[in-house]
C-alpha cells in the first residue's frame, strides 16, 4: 500500500509540474481492484455543487477512465463543451438524468484523487469555512492529497489555535507517509507552537514519524525556536526515540543552543546523551557542552557521571583534559575531577590527565592528597614519575 501511495504522490507531483507548460497531464491510480486514469489539458473548473463541469480552457480536453466507465469532454475554440459517456460499452446521453448522474460520479471520482484540489479547497472554505475543510480531510484516502489540504490550513492567516491543534493531531494519526508527515510538521510557525495544546499534539505527531532522518528534521525545526520547559522536556523525550546515533547527536547539538540547557534540564539533557551508543558521537556532544556551559554543584557532578559512561578511554581522556582547562569555583570540583580520572582503565591515559590537572589545580593539601592517591594507582615507574614531577 505504501508503494502505491508513493507512486501516486509522484504522479501527482508530475501533474502539478507539467501543468505549467499546458501539455497533457495524467493521473493513474491502480489499487489492485480499481484502475483509474485521468488525462487532460488546460484548466477544468467544476460547478459549485461539483456535479458538472463549469468551464474548460479553449481547445482543451478531459478524459476519464475508471474500469469500464469512460468520459471524454472536449472544449472548442468558442468554449463550447461536447461530451461522450460510456458505461460498460453503452453510450449515455449527457442531457438526461442517467448521463448527469454519470458525470457527477465521475467528477467525484476525480476529486477523490486530488484533481482540482486547489479549486475544491476554495469551494469548501467559501461554503463552510476552515472547519469544513478540516473535516473534509477525514474523508480523503491518500496521504499526498491529505497533505495538500492540511498544508493549506496551516498556512491560513485566519486559522484558530484549536484548529491548529486538530491539524497536528490529524498529522500524527491520519498521515502514514513519514515524508509527508515531516513536511507538514515543519510548516508550523513559532507562534502556532506557543499554544500548549498544539505543542503537545505536535510532539505526539513527531513521535509517530518512523524515519530517523525525517524525525530529526521535525525536531530541528522546533528546537531552533525558543523552547519552554515543557517543550524542552518533550523534545528530549522524542529525541530518545531516534535510533540513529548520528541523527540523535545532531539533534542534541541543536539543543545546546537553547538557554534552557541548564539546572535540572542539564541532567535530562545528559540522560539523552547517555542514550547514544557511539562513544565518538557522545564525546562530540560533551565536548561542545564543556565549551558552552559553566558547571557548578550538581551540574558538575552530573557531567562527570556522563563522561564516566563514555566507554572509550581515548574519548574519556580528551574530555577530562578539556574539563581540566576550565576555571573551577571550588576545591571539591577539582577533587571530583581527580576521582573521575582514577576510573580510566589505561594507566598511560590516566597519567596524561593527571599531568594536565596538575598544571591547573590549587595546591591545597586536600587536593594534593587526592591527586597523589590516584597517582599511586599507576604501576609504570616512568608514568608515575611524570605524574609526581608535574605536581611538584
Amino acid at each position: 500500500m505504501k508503494t502505491i501511495r508513493n507512486i501516486f504522490a509522484i504522479l501527482i507531483i508530475l501533474l502539478l509540474t507539467s501543468s505549467c507548460h499546458h501539455s497533457g497531464n495524467t493521473i493513474i491510480v491502480n489499487n489492485g481492484k480499481d484502475k483509474l486514469e485521468i488525462n487532460y489539458t488546460g484548466e477544468v473548473k467544476f460547478t459549485d455543487d461539483e456535479a458538472a463541469i463549469k468551464s474548460m480552457t479553449k481547445n482543451s480536453y478531459l478524459k476519464y477512465w475508471k474500469n469500464d466507465r469512460k468520459l471524454r469532454v472536449k472544449c472548442n475554440i468558442d468554449g463550447e463543451l461536447t461530451y461522450e459517456m460510456f458505461d460498460n460499452g453503452r453510450k449515455l446521453n449527457p442531457e438526461d438524468a442517467e448521463g448527469k448522474k454519470f458525470l457527477a460520479e465521475a467528477i467525484q471520482g476525480m476529486i477523490s484523487v486530488g484533481f482540482d484540489a486547489q479549486g475544491r479547497m476554495k469551494r469548501i472554505v467559501e461554503k463552510g469555512g476552515l472547519r469544513a475543510l478540516l473535516s473534509e480531510v477525514d474523508r480523503l484516502d491518500n496521504d499526498f492529497i491529505k497533505s495538500m489540504y492540511l498544508e493549506y490550513l496551516i498556512s491560513s492567516d485566519s486559522i484558530h489555535p484549536d484548529q491548529i491543534t486538530d491539524i497536528a493531531k490529524k498529522i500524527g494519526t491520519q498521515i502514514g507517509s513519514d515524508f509527508e508527515k515531516s513536511k507538514l510538521l515543519q510548516k508550523f510557525s513559532a507562534i502556532q507552537l506557543k499554544d500548549s495544546l498544539t505543542s503537545k499534539a505536535y510532539f505526539e505527531a513527531a513521535v509517530s514519524v518512523g524515519s530517523d532522518f525525517e524525525k530529526a528534521n521535525v525536531l530541528k525545526h522546533i528546537i531552533r525556536q525558543p523552547l519552554s520547559k515543557e517543550q524542552f522536556d518533550a523534545a528530549l523525550n522524542v529525541t530518545n526515540t531516534v535510533g540513529s546515533d548520528f541523527e540523535k547527536a545532531n539533534i542534541l547539538k541543536e539543543l545546546l543552543h537553547q538557554e534552557t540547557v541548564a539546572g535540572e534540564n542539564l541532567n535530562l539533557f545528559l540522560s539523552s546523551v547517555d542514550h547514544i551508543g557511539s562513544d565518538f558521537e557522545k564525546a562530540n556532544i560533551l565536548n561542545e557542552l564543556i565549551d558552552k556551559k559553566p558547571f557548578e554543584g550538581k551540574n558538575f557532578t552530573d557531567l562527570l557521571s556522563s563522561i564516566n559512561r563514555v566507554g572509550s578511554d581515548f574519548e574519556k581522556t580528551n574530555l577530562l583534559k578539556k574539563l581540566a582547562n576550565k576555571e573551577f569555583q571550588t576545591e571539591e570540583q577539582w577533587i571530583g575531577l581527580i576521582a573521575e580520572t582514577a576510573k580510566i582503565d589505561s594507566e598511560f591515559e590516566r597519567g596524561n590527565v593527571l599531568v594536565q590537572i596538575a598544571g591547573k589545580m590549587p595546591k591545597s593539601e586536600e587536593v594534593k592528597t587526592s591527586y597523589m592517591n590516584v597517582a599511586k594507582t599507576i604501576n609504570s615507574e616512568v608514568d608515575y614519575g611524570k605524574v609526581v614531577k608535574a605536581v611538584d
